[in-house]
């Protein structure tokens, strides 16, 4: 319960600082900064179309790139322009992910990079967010005395730096404990299904807006006026988008 109350609270701030921004006119901009664990299915834009669903002026972006790590992003390895974006993006919220394992085998390195990006001299200081990713076979090799490790370890990092956490992690492995029957996760056994990115979407969505997630369609798309074609974004059962949205709603407290 202490948890609920937590993210109850947390949802109130953000519900407020949105409504704010909402009234004013303003569009937020967005920025996800990470890996495949935020790019696969579309998760950042699935976010903006969720928001706008809920009539949200958001604009969501992304600086993403398979297997980056935040230092890489940082330094600008493997063509990455990350830093250079978030300089010129004028960005409301950023959301800081690094590669999956490091938090847990390189929390130094995780540390000292998250503290350079925010200590960046940006045209407009940003809300940070720290995108907790999930544990899976290959990196839950050790014993960890906490029930989330990934999440304890940016626990750490929110009493030293502030910011907030997207509880992901955690919503994984208790959906996953409650509904064994839907698969989060691909044949790989490590990056999320269509269903796995949309819970992460919903917890995403939810932690940033405020807003319960009941409700919200279960595919997501845009059409190109010229072209009269459609991208599908993402697309899961309506009952799965339903099981999904209930458990995401309660674990935020909005339902017992």
């Amino acid at each position: 319960m202490k948890f609920r109350r937590l993210i109850f609270l947390a949802f109130l701030l953000g519900f407020y600082t949105v409504a704010n921004a909402q009234q004013s006119g303003q569009t937020e901009r967005i920025l996800f900064i990470g890996n495949s664990f935020t790019f696969y299915w579309n998760i950042p834009k699935t976010v903006e179309l969720m928001a706008h669903d809920r009539g949200l002026q958001w604009d969501v972006d992304q600086a993403t790139l398979g297997g980056a790590s935040l230092e890489q992003h940082w330094k600008g390895l493997r063509g990455l322009t990350s830093k250079a974006k978030l300089e010129k993006g004028n960005y409301d919220r950023v959301i800081l992910q690094d590669y999956s394992s490091n938090p847990l085998k390189k929390p130094e390195n995780t540390k000292t990079h998250i503290q350079a990006f925010q200590n960046l001299a940006l045209p407009k200081t940003p809300r940070w967010y720290y995108y907790s990713t999930w544990m899976y076979p290959n990196i839950d090799t050790r014993a960890h005395s906490e029930a989330y490790p990934i999440e304890a370890f940016y626990q750490t990092i929110q009493k030293a730096y502030g910011g907030e956490i997207l509880t992901v992690g955690k919503v994984f492995a208790r959906f996953q404990a409650a509904h064994p029957d839907i698969k989060l996760l691909t044949y790989d056994q490590k990056h999320t299904s269509p269903e796995g990115s949309y819970l992460a979407a919903c917890v995403i969505f939810a932690q940033l807006s405020g807003q319960n997630p009941l409700g919200l369609p279960n595919r997501f798309m845009e059409r190109d006026e010229n072209t009269q074609l459609d991208t599908f974004y993402t697309i899961v059962q309506k009952k799965t988008a339903q099981t999904i949205q209930e458990f995401v709603a309660q674990q935020m407290g909005w339902s017992e």
